[in-house]
C-alpha cells in the first residue's frame, strides 16, 4: 500500500512521516540518520519567497514521500527497497541511477536558501544551454570525423545542416518534445552529460587552433581585392622570422650597392644561422600588392640535398597552382617555381666606401698639430 493511500493532502510533519515510513525497512537508526532535520528542511523550503516553487505545495515541489525516501536511498548507497511481488534488479541501471542521485541533490539543494536566486537564474538560461549542447555536439562530431571546416561556423551546406539537425535536437529534448522514450533517453542523457564535460575545454582548444591560423597566415589584408594594404601580426611570443615595425616579413630582396638586384642570395645571422622568413615549410599562403591572389614559397636545395629557406628571394607560385602529395603542399610535375615580383627594378646606389676590401682595416687617422 503506497504511503499517499490515506491522504490527498500532507503537511510537514505528514510528509516527513510519510518519507520515514517508507525508509521503515532500514532500522530506526539509519531512518534517523537520513532524515535528520528533515522538517526543518522541508519548511525553509515552503517559507522562501524566492524560490521558483514557492506557493506550491510539498507534492508538488518535492514529489510523492516514496519517492523522496528512494532518492534518500540512492544517496546514502543504499539498495532500493524491493518492490512487493518483485525482486530486487541484480544489475544496476546507470542512467537511472543518475537520475535519482540528480534528483536528490536538486532537492536538497532546495531545502537551502541561497540556492532559490541561482535556481531562478539558470532556469531561465535554459534556452540558451539547449543552442549551446546542439553546437558542441556538432563541434564534436565534426572533431571526431576530422572534418575540413571553419573553427567556429559551418563551412558549408552539409556541415551547416548537422549543425542545425544538433540544434533541433537539443531543443526538442529539452522542451520535453523528443526523447521521452525510456529505450532512448539514455542516448539523449548521455549526450547531455558529454556536452557538459566537453564545453569548456572545447572553447579553450578552438580559442587556441584559432590564435593558431591567424599567427600561421599572415599576409595583406583585402588581398581579395587586390592587396591594397597590409595586415599587421603581432605575437606574444618570438617566432622564426623577420620582422619589420611589427610586422611579419614572408620575402626578402637584396640589392648591390649600384642598387641592382642580387638573386640567390644566401642570408646568415652574427652566430651563422641561416635567417628565415617563414616558417610554415610552405603551406603559407602571402599576398603581394596588387596581387589577384596568394602565392607559397619553396625551398632551395644545397649540394647536399638539405632544404634551405634563407636563399632570397624566395622562389615560389600562386597557392592554386600547388597540389597535395601525403599532406605536403607540392608543385605539380612540369611546373616550375618562379620569382615573386620585386618592390621595385632598382635601388639607391651607395657612395663608393673607401675601402671595400673584405677584412680590411681603416688606416688610422694621421695626428693633427694643436696650433
Amino acid at each position: 500500500m503506497s504511503v499517499l493511500d490515506t491522504t490527498d493532502v500532507l503537511d510537514v510533519e505528514g510528509y516527513a512521516a510519510a518519507v520515514r515510513r517508507s525508509l521503515a525497512d532500514l532500522g530506526p537508526e539509519l531512518v534517523e540518520d537520513l532524515t535528520d532535520d528533515l522538517e526543518a528542511d522541508l519548511t525553509d523550503a515552503l517559507a522562501d519567497e524566492r524560490h521558483v516553487a514557492h506557493g506550491r505545495g510539498l507534492l508538488e515541489q518535492f514529489g510523492p514521500p516514496e519517492a523522496y525516501a528512494a532518492e534518500l536511498r540512492a544517496a546514502a548507497g543504499l539498495a532500493p527497497a524491493a518492490a512487493h511481488g518483485r525482486r530486487s534488479r541484480l544489475f544496476p541501471d546507470p542512467v537511472e541511477d543518475a537520475r535519482r542521485l540528480g534528483r536528490w541533490t536538486l532537492l536538497r539543494l532546495r531545502a537551502q536558501a541561497w540556492w532559490a536566486p541561482v535556481e531562478s537564474f539558470l532556469v531561465a538560461l535554459r534556452p540558451v544551454w539547449w543552442l549551446v549542447r546542439g553546437w558542441v555536439v556538432y563541434e564534436l562530431v565534426a572533431l571526431m570525423l576530422g572534418s575540413d571546416r571553419s573553427l567556429w561556423v559551418p563551412p558549408n551546406l552539409a556541415a551547416f545542416l548537422v549543425l542545425a539537425g544538433s540544434v533541433v535536437l537539443s531543443v526538442q529534448w529539452g522542451r520535453g518534445a523528443w526523447f521521452t522514450s525510456r529505450r532512448v533517453s539514455w542516448l539523449a542523457t548521455t549526450a547531455n552529460v558529454v556536452a557538459v564535460v566537453a564545453v569548456l575545454p572545447l572553447l579553450g582548444w578552438l580559442q587556441d587552433e584559432s590564435a593558431e591560423r591567424d599567427g600561421i597566415y599572415a599576409g595583406w589584408i583585402n588581398g581579395s581585392l587586390g592587396g591594397l594594404d597590409t595586415e599587421t601580426i603581432y605575437r606574444e611570443t618570438p617566432v622564426d622570422g623577420v620582422v619589420v615595425d611589427g610586422m611579419q616579413v614572408s620575402n626578402l630582396f637584396v640589392y648591390d650597392a649600384e642598387g641592382n638586384p642580387l638573386t640567390d642570395v644566401q642570408v646568415y645571422d652574427d652566430r651563422g644561422r641561416p635567417v628565415r622568413t617563414t616558417y610554415d615549410d610552405g603551406f603559407g599562403q602571402y599576398w603581394f600588392p596588387e596581387g589577384t591572389e596568394p602565392w607559397s614559397f619553396v625551398s632551395r636545395t644545397d649540394a647536399d640535398g638539405r632544404a634551405r629557406w634563407n636563399v632570397y628571394p624566395l622562389h615560389g607560385a600562386p597557392t592554386s597552382q600547388f597540389t597535395y602529395d601525403d599532406g605536403t603542399q607540392v608543385l605539380p610535375a612540369g611546373t616550375s617555381a618562379s620569382m615573386p615580383p620585386w618592390p621595385f627594378a632598382k635601388a639607391p646606389a651607395l657612395d663608393a666606401p673607401a675601402d671595400v676590401t673584405l677584412g680590411a682595416e681603416a688606416d688610422a687617422p694621421s695626428p693633427t698639430s694643436t696650433p
